[in-house]
């Protein structure tokens, strides 16, 4: 049976099987904030705003290190015409420390796209989303997209730093969060072709789901979590470089979590991740692979503390670290056969106030030995090494009522 229809069962599946359970919803904070945003006929100042500082430790057998200094701000404008209906506007505002000639292009990990238009001082481009709440845990939206917790995808899968190096998400989304299911399922488009561009269309497809089972008072729970991500780049402008390109990635897995109480809980758990050339060959140098993720994590209070394995074979991560890829970003035609490491992530969430709060991650990659193959310098061997992330984000997002209509 294809890869493509086991997923297509095993969504199917977890449909029947959560429908059978009562749609009681348990409480949750994307929710919960967003109603409190719906105040009938009212109209809003709204600012998102994160300041970074990321320094990326890594030793330069496989990824270079770089670090992320500078703030991303984003104020808006809402309006509630119903209760139902929100209408968002502003604009978004990337700046790097030291930086003032910006690409005017996709922000994100595209190989081989060229800019040929800059922007000085500052990385601007407009925000705008309409969201209509179908229900309290169910909701639609068109424009800039929502992104809780990297759309609750693992590390393989998508690298928080995303917030930080793209362009938000745009173009439309639909959550449901269930008692015991979830449901994120988005279209990001990254560029958009006019006649005469020299760069392709380009667009992202996700979909993440969970499927939840309590147990013994929610002490207990058991998550079933199952992922997909296409990429695509294509067009009608393809007499340039690239013929019509697409990408998957997948992954299926378990997760146990025990909670001792309210503030403390371990989770044990793991995923198989997949990734496939739908068309076309000439970027990625692999045409299928896929990596195995087991892990082990603890929580107490808003410390949060991370420890897994993962090996992989012909792996590509399509949104996440490079570090997980089965090929070198910084040395040309460099292949590895295997790809196996300890990865380990430590955040800590302060809570300042309501809508401010400091956040350390820390994050460790370490390398096993590596044997690989470079076209045209033959077989290659390198030595483990060990990579380290230190970050501190502040984050100021208040919410200012400016009149009731």
């Amino acid at each position: 049976m294809h890869f493509g229809k086991v997923l297509l069962y095993f969504i199917f599946l977890q449909t029947i099987i959560t429908s059978s359970f009562a749609q009681t919803r348990e409480e949750r904070n994307v929710f919960d904030n967003l109603s409190r945003s719906f105040e009938y006929k009212t109209i809003k100042l709204n600012i998102y705003n994160s300041n970074f500082l990321v320094d990326n430790e890594y030793k330069g057998l496989k990824v270079s290190g770089y670090t992320l200094p500078g703030f991303r701000l984003t104020p808006t404008v809402s309006y509630t015409p119903n209760k139902k209906i929100m209408i968002e506007g502003g604009v978004s505002i990337l700046h790097y420390w030291g930086a003032n000639k910006y690409p005017c292009t996709v922000y994100s990990h595209l190989p081989d796209w060229e800019s040929y238009q800059y922007m000085n001082g500052l990385h601007l481009i407009p925000y705008f989303r309409a969201i209509w709440l179908i229900d309290k845990d169910m909701l639609l939206s068109f424009g800039n997209v929502y992104n809780f917790n990297s759309h609750l995808l693992n590390e393989v899968l998508y690298n928080y730093e995303n917030t930080f190096n793209s362009d938000p998400e745009l173009g439309a989304q639909f959550i449901m969060d269930k008692k015991h299911f979830y449901m994120d399922l988005w279209l990001n488009w990254q560029s958009f072709v006019f006649d005469g561009d020299i760069h392709q269309e380009s667009f992202t497809i996700g979909c993440a789901t969970e499927t939840r089972f309590h147990f013994a008072n929610d002490k207990f729970s058991i998550t079933f979590p199952l992922n997909v991500i296409i990429q695509h780049l294509g067009g009608e402008n393809l007499d340039i470089k690239h013929d019509v390109q697409s990408w998957l990635n997948a992954s299926v897995g378990l997760k146990t979590t025990y909670r001792f109480n309210p503030s403390a809980s371990v989770s044990l758990g793991g995923e198989t991740i997949g990734y496939k050339n739908l068309s076309g060959n000439d970027l990625f140098p692999f045409d299928k692979g896929w990596g195995i993720y087991p892990y082990i994590s603890f929580r107490y209070n808003e410390l949060e503390i991370k420890t897994a394995y993962f090996e992989s074979e012909d792996f590509v991560s399509l949104l996440g670290s490079q570090h997980f890829c089965n090929f070198s970003s910084n040395t040309e035609d460099l292949l590895f056969d295997r790809n196996s490491q300890i990865y380990a992530k430590a955040s800590y969430h302060l809570k300042i106030g309501n809508g401010y709060n400091l956040n350390l991650i820390f994050q460790l990659f370490r390398q096993n030995e590596l044997n690989g193959y470079r076209t045209g310098y033959g077989s290659v061997k390198r030595k483990g090494f060990t990579s380290f992330t230190l970050g501190v984000v502040f984050n100021i997002n208040p919410s200012i009522k400016l009149k009731t209509i």
